[in-house]
C-alpha cells in the first residue's frame, strides 16, 4: 500500500521515498519530502512543525507555514499557488481542509484532497498520485466553482513543495538560447526568491521546467530534490527561501498575461508537477525521472522500441529540393545503412525560401509534378520508410493560407504584426484553424505512407490578442493555445500510431514532460557541434531519455560556430541518442561513405543498450577535459562506455573510470580483454587511453566465463 492514512496525517510512498502531509488547524501542510518512511506517526507533525518567529500568538503562526496549496489571501506573503477576482471585487481567498478521497488502480494510487473556500463557492481538489516501481510523485490541481458568476482565475499553480528546513541549498536549474540549449546553472540558494519562467508561449529554450536543490550533492551520491513541470507553455518556478529558514518551491502556468473565466459548474484543471527525492545524487534523480517516462508516460508501446537510424535532408540542399534529387540522396543515405529518409522543409506549396509558402500544405507542382508518392515508393524500395517535415503552427504573408485567412493570425487590431523568420504565428486557440491543421495533417497521413512527422515550430507568440472572443477571456489565448496543440500530437499517435512523431521547435525551444508524453522524438537543438551537445547533452538528460534526443551528424565546419570536428568523433556522439545523419553525401569520398557505414553497423549493435539501458554520467563535459557516459543494459549483462576528449593538455590520459551498475560477482570482457569483476570495474576502474583533443572511444562490456 503506497498511500497511508492515520488521524490527520497522510503518508505517499514510492519505491524509495516518501512524502508526508498533516491537517492542522484545518488546514494542509506539507510534512515531510525525502527518504522513504514506514509510519505516517513518524512525519514531522504537530509540535515538531516549524513556527514563524515574532511577538505573534503562537496560535496564528504555524498554519501559514508550509501549505500544500497556499493562496493569495490572509496574513500570507510568500510565492502563492492561486489568486482569484471574484465577481463583487474580493480578491482574497481562504482555503480550508474539506476531505479526501483515495483512488487505487493497477499501476498506480491517488490521493485527492479537497479544500474548501471560507466564504464563497469554490473547491480545490489537491491531487497526489504515485506510480507501482517508480519514484516519482505527480501532484496538480483542479479548481471548482458553484457560485452563479464567473471569477477570473489570476494565476493556477500546480503545487507548492518543500524540502527539508534549513540553509546550505543549492540550487541548479537550466538556462538556454537557440543553439545553446539546456546549459547547467548551479549557486548557493540566499535569502530572498529565484524566478525561472519562459513568456514566449513555450517551454524553452531560455530556461527549461527543471529543478534541483542539494546540500553538497554529488551525481552518484547525496540527496536531491527535483522537480518539472508537465506544462508546454509559459511557466514559473518560484524559489524561495524564506524569513523562517524555509524554502519553497511553487510550479505552475506563468501568472504573466495569464487569465481563465471559470463560470458555474466548470473545473479548471492546472498541469502536473512531478517531483523526485533521490539520495543516489544527480544522477539517481535523472534516472528516477527516465523510468517514469519510459515505462508510464511516453507513448506507449513505442517508448520501448528502438528507433532507426535516420537521414535527414536539411543541410544536403535546403529548399532547393525537387523529386529526382531526393530519390538520388535517398540511394546514398540506404548505401551507409540509413533505415528512415527524412524529407525536411521545402517540399510544398511556393516554398522555394523561408519567404514563401507556410500554410500550403500540397506538394509543389514544380518539385514534385506527381506528388509525394514516386519519392515514397522510391525510398521504399531501398528497404527505408519516409519522413517528412511541417510546421503547422506557422503562416508566411506571401501564402494561400494567408491570403484567404489573415484573420487567424496571432496579432492586435490595427497594430503592425511582428515578422520573425518572415513568420506569422497562427491563433491555435481558435477551434476552426485546429481543425484546418488536422484536415492537412490527417490527408498528408491517410494518403501517404509516412512513418516519421517532424513537426516544427521555429518562432515565439507575440500580440497574443484574440479579439473573436470576449474581453474577459482575451488572455486565455495563452493557455488554450498550448491544449489545442496537444490536442493534434495526440489525435495523430491516436489515429496513426506506427508514426514517429518528431516534436522540434527550432531544435529545443519546446521541451518539457508534456510534450515527452505526447511525442516520440525531439530535435535537442539546432546546433550539431559536438562539443557544445556534450553540455547539451548533460543538461538534457538531467531530466529527458537520451534516446528521445537526436543530434544530426552534418557537415564540417559546423554551421552555428565554424568549428570542424572528426567524422569519426561526432558520429560517436550520435551514438548516445538516435543516431540522425544530415551530411551531404553527394560530397563525400568511397572512404567516407564506407566509414559511416561502419560506425551505422556498430551503432545498430550497441543501440539496444543505448536505447533501454540505464544512463550513468561518468565525467561533466562542464568539469574536465574530456567526458564520459555509461549505459548498461537491463540486464546488466552488458554496457557501453562512450570517452570524449575535449582539450586534452601536458599529454595528460583520462583519469580512471569506475563503471557503475553492474552485477558486482558477474564477469566482463571490456573490449575482448582479460576477466573482471563489476564489482572490480565499479570499485577499481579502468584505464582508457585518450591522449589528444577531440579524439573518442566507445568500449564494449560483455559479459564472460572466467
Amino acid at each position: 500500500m503506497n498511500i497511508q492514512v492515520s488521524g490527520q496525517l497522510f503518508l505517499l510512498s514510492t519505491q524509495n521515498t516518501s512524502y508526508g502531509m498533516e491537517i492542522y488547524k484545518d488546514k494542509l501542510l506539507e510534512c515531510y519530502w525525502g527518504a522513504r518512511l514506514t509510519r505516517p506517526e513518524d512525519i514531522p507533525h504537530g509540535d515538531q512543525l516549524p513556527v514563524e518567529g515574532g511577538h505573534y500568538e503562537e496560535e496564528d503562526k504555524k498554519p501559514n507555514v508550509l501549505q500544500s496549496y497556499p493562496p493569495s489571501g490572509g496574513y500570507f506573503f510568500d510565492e502563492n499557488c492561486l489568486k482569484i477576482t471574484y465577481a463583487d471585487g474580493c480578491r482574497d481567498t481562504n482555503l480550508y481542509y474539506d476531505s479526501f478521497r483515495i483512488e487505487r488502480e493497477a499501476d498506480k494510487e491517488t490521493l485527492v484532497v479537497t479544500l474548501k473556500e471560507v466564504v464563497y463557492p469554490l473547491r480545490v481538489h489537491l491531487y497526489y498520485r504515485v506510480y507501482a516501481g517508480l519514484d516519482v510523485l505527480d501532484r496538480w490541481a483542479e479548481i471548482e466553482w458553484q457560485g452563479d458568476e464567473p471569477i477570473q482565475i489570476e494565476k493556477a499553480g500546480s503545487a507548492c513543495c518543500y524540502p527539508p528546513v534549513g540553509r546550505g541549498w543549492r540550487l541548479t536549474h537550466m538556462s538556454g538560447r537557440w543553439a545553446g540549449e539546456y546549459r547547467l546553472e548551479r549557486a548557493p540558494l540566499t535569502g530572498g526568491k529565484v524566478v525561472m519562467e519562459t513568456r514566449g508561449g513555450e517551454s524553452g529554450p531560455y530556461s527549461c521546467p527543471w529543478f534541483a536543490l542539494d546540500r553538497g550533492a554529488g551525481e552518484e551520491s547525496g540527496g536531491v530534490w527535483a522537480g518539472s513541470l508537465q506544462w508546454s507553455g509559459n511557466w514559473k518556478i518560484a524559489v524561495e527561501l524564506n524569513r523562517t529558514e524555509q524554502v519553497n518551491v511553487t510550479l505552475g502556468i506563468n501568472d504573466f498575461d495569464f487569465g481563465w473565466l471559470l463560470s458555474k459548474g466548470e473545473t479548471f484543471k492546472t498541469p502536473a508537477a512531478s517531483l523526485v527525492y533521490s539520495d543516489g545524487g544527480f544522477g539517481g534523480a535523472s534516472r528516477a525521472f527516465h523510468e517514469y517516462q519510459a515505462e508510464y508516460l511516453c507513448p506507449q508501446p513505442k517508448a520501448g522500441q528502438k528507433r532507426p537510424v535516420m537521414f535527414n535532408s536539411w543541410e544536403v540542399f535546403e529548399f532547393d529540393i525537387d523529386v529526382e534529387q531526393q530519390m538520388k540522396l535517398a540511394e546514398l543515405a540506404a548505401s551507409i545503412g540509413t533505415e528512415l529518409f527524412v524529407m525536411d522543409d521545402g517540399w510544398f506549396g511556393a516554398r522555394d525560401n523561408d519567404r514563401a509558402g507556410l500554410g500550403d500544405w500540397f506538394p509543389s507542382p514544380k518539385k514534385f509534378p506527381n506528388g509525394l508518392h514516386p519519392l515514397i515508393e522510391k525510398v521504399n524500395s531501398l528497404g527505408m520508410d519516409f519522413g517528412i517535415w511541417v510546421e503547422p503552427e506557422m503562416v508566411n504573408r506571401d501564402s494561400d493560407l494567408y491570403r484567404t485567412h489573415p484573420d487567424w493570425v496571432l496579432s492586435c487590431p490595427g497594430k503592425p504584426k511582428t515578422e520573425k523568420r518572415n513568420q506569422l504565428v497562427l491563433n491555435f486557440a481558435r477551434e476552426d484553424v485546429k481543425e484546418f491543421a488536422w484536415d492537412f495533417l490527417n490527408k498528408l497521413l491517410s494518403e501517404n505512407n509516412i512513418a516519421y512527422l517532424k513537426w516544427d515550430m521555429n518562432r515565439y507568440l507575440c500580440e497574443a490578442s484574440w479579439p473573436e472572443v470576449p474581453k474577459e477571456r482575451q488572455r486565455e489565448v495563452w493557455t488554450r493555445y498550448v491544449y489545442n496543440v496537444w490536442d493534434l500530437f495526440e489525435r495523430i499517435e491516436r489515429e496513426f500510431p506506427h508514426v514517429l512523431l518528431e516534436n522540434c521547435s527550432s531544435g529545443g525551444c519546446r521541451m518539457d514532460l508534456a510534450m515527452s508524453a505526447r511525442s516520440d522524438m525531439v530535435n535537442t537543438s539546432d546546433n550539431s557541434d559536438t562539443l557544445d551537445n556534450l553540455k547539451i547533452f548533460e543538461g538534457y538528460t538531467q531530466l529527458f531519455l537520451p534516446k528521445t534526443s537526436g543530434r544530426p551528424v552534418t557537415i564540417s565546419p559546423n554551421g552555428v560556430n565554424g568549428r570542424s570536428l572528426p567524422l569519426g568523433y561526432r558520429m560517436d556522439f550520435a551514438m548516445m541518442q538516435t543516431m540522425i545523419i544530415g551530411n551531404n553525401l553527394f560530397k563525400c569520398s568511397e572512404e567516407e561513405l564506407a566509414f559511416m557505414r561502419e560506425k551505422v553497423a556498430l551503432y545498430k549493435e550497441i543501440r539496444e543498450v543505448v536505447h533501454n539501458g540505464t544512463l550513468y554520467r561518468l565525467v561533466s563535459a562542464y568539469e574536465h577535459p574530456y567526458a564520459a557516459y555509461e549505459f548498461v543494459a537491463p540486464s546488466r549483462e552488458e554496457a557501453v562506455v562512450f570517452v570524449f576528449g575535449q582539450s586534452i593538455q601536458f599529454r595528460r590520459s583520462v583519469h580512471r573510470l569506475y563503471l557503475p551498475g553492474l552485477q558486482p560477482h558477474t564477469l566482463y570482457s571490456v573490449d575482448g580483454g582479460a576477466p573482471v569483476s563489476g564489482l572490480g570495474l565499479c570499485q577499481a576502474g579502468i584505464d582508457v587511453a585518450l591522449m589528444a583533443d577531440m579524439q573518442s572511444r566507445i568500449l564494449r562490456i560483455r559479459k564472460t566465463e572466467a
